[in-house]
């Protein structure tokens, strides 16, 4: 009588286990193929959905045929309620659509997938959503287990607050890491942290959730322009046809001076809140624009770069600081009163290096908004003469690719092969000097035909090939810029007090040139004390404008004004 249940059950178990086993054999198979796991989080917020932003890059990197050369991506959105599915696609297809449309115009590009097919509706294919109720990261990431099990690589993409960070890490790791496979990778968005000990700790967070520190990749978007991810190339191939046969080192012996500028033609438009406590010297120069200056002072021949800029870094230090505002800064929505230190809008930031090539040199990091000009470059100015040698930075924002000299008489006006656009490694390009009385391009990426990838694209591309140090900023580096913008005290470059901050027009105000701007008599102290002055009169005047509300009319603990 008992042998009917026993027959009864193993017919019951022995086709689960069968299937268990298929399932088993499958997974592996799957696994044999190497394909990745895209899993994106904050797939809706402004860096996303923005122009050249998040979506636009993976979806340029698709349509290069990136996924098909590493086996194929997959990707996977993480969203919480109340946001829906049919949102996401109604979103992200509304900011591809009119990007392929210029993509499809531009010359030099070309569809590369497999299939043939680059359209936005073949990319939204490869995507699937889960939406979880709440924002409990661990119970989210048990639950979308199964959809990443057969996925050689997943690498989590962070563009969300970084108090984030850590849970994120964390639950990634429990549920999708698989132990010493150490299969999860995390990319995060840039500026990371606040400041030195903010950093630390988001830092701690992400290495204590158990994620490697050579798993740990920081974007900084900067570093996929075409001119900086080549600009030791371009220096290499640049910098010898400058010098006197050989009699001088590229460095202290030949340059006089160093300025790395990017110059924005407005000011925030309406942005404010997002640079309320910032200001542009965490916006600008801990973020992007030390990176840059690395690139520019690195030996030529380090086949360590990551290794090489962190040399430059660590003997980097802060001399002073001259900081500005632009006018009407402070009628921009979202923004905060906070009276003991003003959000600057335009820096000049004086450093040294204190390196055999570098030392004595004086070198500039000058960036601002509402400058009347848009300039991105690196200029090194000729030593015992007037030389200036501009590499030009910015070629996908400033439509500006090359380099070039005025007064800085050219040793060799050869022709030379110089890196082409595009992904990876896609070859060279003929270029001649065309430099008269030591004046023009020794090279210039002018040609209508070239095709150059939007930075997102190139990082997106980078991190699904595994090119980490191309594309990506190591946690040492991001410390020391931290270390650096700190100098002696947050006053002196990140948080200045309201007093020493003088505010600007723009240059059309007073009849400059861009971008020279035009400085005013006031300062940031004056604007909080006259300007925003609590009377009933002003109620009235700035009944709309967040930050007199703030200092005015303060809000009980825990609500925001939203104006």
């Amino acid at each position: 009588a008992a042998v009917a249940p026993a027959a009864a059950l193993v017919a019951m178990v022995l086709p689960r286990l069968l299937l268990a086993a298929a399932a088993a054999s499958s997974l592996l198979a799957e696994r044999a193929s190497a394909k990745d796991a895209f899993v994106f989080l904050g797939a809706t917020g402004d860096n996303a959905l923005r122009p050249n932003g998040v979506w636009r890059g993976v979806f340029e990197a698709f349509a290069s045929g990136t996924f098909d050369k590493v086996g194929g991506v997959d990707i996977h959105v993480a969203m919480n309620t109340p946001h829906t599915a049919d949102e996401l696609h109604t979103k992200v297809l509304s900011s591809l659509a009119p990007f392929y449309d210029g993509l499809k115009e531009t010359r030099g590009w070309k569809c590369n997938t497999k299939e043939g097919n680059c359209t936005p509706a073949r990319f939204m294919q490869d995507i699937s959503v889960n939406i979880w109720p709440g924002r409990d990261a661990g119970a989210q990431a048990a639950n979308m287990t199964p959809s990443l099990a057969p996925y050689e690589r997943v690498t989590v993409y962070l563009s969300v607050p970084p108090f984030v960070f850590g849970s994120w890490s964390k639950a990634a790791i429990d549920h999708w890491g698989e132990g010493a496979k150490h299969r999860v990778h995390v990319a995060c968005e840039k500026p990371f942290g606040a400041g030195l000990a903010d950093a630390d700790v988001l830092h701690e967070g992400i290495i204590g959730a158990g994620v490697p520190e050579a798993n740990l990749h920081i974007v900084d978007h900067w570093l996929s322009f075409f001119m900086n991810r080549n600009l030791m190339k371009l220096r290499a191939l640049v910098e010898p046809r400058l010098l006197a046969g050989g009699h001088l080192r590229w460095g202290a012996e030949a340059v006089e001076k160093v300025v790395v500028t990017e110059f924005e033609t407005r000011g925030l438009n309406g942005r404010g809140g997002f640079f309320d406590g910032v200001g542009q010297v965490r916006d600008m120069v801990q973020s992007h624009l030390l990176q840059v200056l690395a690139l520019a002072l690195a030996p030529t021949d380090a086949t360590d770069v990551t290794a090489a800029k962190l040399a430059v870094l660590n003997r980097t230090n802060v001399s002073a600081c001259k900081l500005g505002q632009y006018d009407g800064f402070l009628l921009e929505p979202k923004l905060k009163y906070h009276p003991a230190f003003a959000d600057a809008t335009l820096s000049e930031v004086m450093l040294t290096v204190d390196s055999d090539e570098w030392r004595g040199v004086p070198i500039v990091i000058a960036t601002g908004k509402d400058m009347g000009a848009q300039l991105y470059t690196v200029d090194f100015y000729q030593k015992g003469g007037q030389g200036v040698l501009t590499f030009e930075i910015g070629k996908e924002e400033t439509g500006l690719g090359g380099v070039r000299v005025k007064d800085w008489p050219l040793l060799d006006s050869s022709p030379f092969d110089a890196p082409a656009p595009g992904f990876g490694s896609q070859g060279s390009v003929r270029m001649t000097p065309e430099v008269h009385a030591g004046t023009g391009y020794i090279l210039n990426y002018s040609d209508p035909s070239l095709y150059f990838p939007k930075p997102y694209a190139l990082m997106a591309s980078s991190l699904l090939t595994r090119d980490y140090g191309a594309a990506f900023v190591s946690y040492p580096e991001c410390r020391s810029s931290w270390i650096i913008v700190t100098a002696s005290s947050p006053d002196v470059c990140l948080d200045p007090p309201p007093g020493q901050v003088k505010v600007y027009k723009p240059p059309d105000a007073c009849g400059h040139g861009a971008p020279s701007v035009c400085w005013q008599s006031t300062t940031v102290e004056d604007v909080y004390n006259n300007t925003f002055k609590c009377t009933p009169e002003h109620d009235k005047l700035y009944a709309n404008v967040s930050l007199y509300h703030y200092k005015c009319k303060p809000p009980p603990s825990g609500l925001t004004i939203v104006v």
